[in-house]
């Protein structure tokens, strides 16, 4: 295997330098532009700057150009599919509106119209001489009365209802495209559902690619400790993994206790390299801050190697790999 060389040299510095700002700017650009997809994307070019501090060679260099080149073309696609969408939504409310304020109009004036009426009748009623027609008039008139009220207050609650529904959907749609879907809230990690979208998106190039996890089983010696310490440790197993793979390679949580990353290459090519990082991780110690007391456990990280079956869809690739298990915090 040939030995990488590193950039030295201040221009080439500067030249690195000036490649890391530019992908981060790229970055937030994406997660601003379209942030139900771009931050997804944002994650992993704001992780490259640390990540190639630990291989900053000339191929580790062209290696991250093309797969941002890659990440950018899937980007585009899922971006302009995600707006087309919203554009598509937002239209389908407008006409609704629009619908609804045609109805409110309507009844506006069939409203205006009946009670005009019903003072031409009650008027005509004051002519009456006789009691008891008139008694039977104001009758009539009350029940007539009673009845509108209660129609255009069941067609007004309907209205109502109709619009609340619609405000909840516009407030849905808003929160979704201003809040990302693909981040992991407790660790900061892409999650599950964005490792989920990488495995298809990997599957349809239809090359050969490994799924690479690692779970982490430690003794957090209380079992207060079980959920703070899972995400603690899931962090810091995280981080250890980072620097461990290339530089263009994204970790996913993918439960409690488990993180992914995906290779592009077959099983029998990363072989010796998942040999590596399954030592590398091997046992560790990790410091946990829980409810302001310090403690450290000891780890043990686990890595396994799934290779995708050619004709294998998502969702049997997915279940392979679940049936690994999980290691929970003891």
């Amino acid at each position: 295997m040939p030995t990488r060389q590193p950039v030295d040299g201040l221009a080439e510095q500067a030249a690195l330098a000036c490649y890391l700002s530019m992908v981060v700017a790229i970055g937030n650009c994406m997660a601003e532009v379209c942030p139900p997809v771009g931050a997804m994307y944002r994650e992993r070019f704001l992780k490259l700057p640390r990540r190639l501090g630990f291989d900053p060679t000339p191929e580790a260099l062209r290696e991250s150009r093309e797969a941002m080149e890659r990440d950018l073309s899937e980007y585009s696609t899922a971006a302009s599919a995600t707006i087309g969408a919203g554009l598509n939504h937002a239209a389908m409310l407008l006409d609704h509106l629009r619908s609804t304020e045609e109805k409110l109009t309507t009844a506006a004036d069939l409203q205006r119209a009946f009670l005009q009426d019903l003072a031409e009748q009650i008027e005509i009623a004051a002519e009456v001489d006789q009691e008891a027609d008139l008694r039977a008039s104001f009758k009539h008139y009350a029940a007539g009365l009673k009845a509108y009220s209660r129609k255009a207050r069941s067609e007004k609650l309907a209205m109502i209802e109709d619009l609340r529904t619609r405000r909840e959907e516009i407030d849905d749609w808003l929160a979704e495209a201003t809040m990302s879907k693909f981040i992991d809230t407790e660790t900061g990690l892409l999650n599950r559902a964005a490792a989920e979208r990488r495995i298809l998106s990997e599957i349809g190039k239809a090359k050969p690619f490994c799924v690479i996890l690692v779970g982490c089983n430690a003794d957090s010696g209380a079992s207060r400790l079980k959920k703070a310490a899972a995400e603690q440790i899931v962090k810091h197993l995280a981080e250890r993994l980072a620097a461990t793979i290339r530089p263009y390679d994204v970790i996913f949580r993918w439960s409690q206790d488990q993180i992914i990353t995906i290779f592009e290459a077959s099983r029998a090519d990363i072989a010796t390299r998942a040999v590596q990082i399954s030592g590398w991780l091997g046992d560790d110690k990790c410091v946990l801050e829980i409810d302001g007391e310090t403690s450290v456990v000891k780890t043990r990280g686990v890595v396994t190697v799934l290779e995708h079956i050619t004709g294998e869809t998502v969702d049997q690739m997915i279940a392979r790999v679940e049936s690994v298990g999980s290691l929970s915090v003891a």
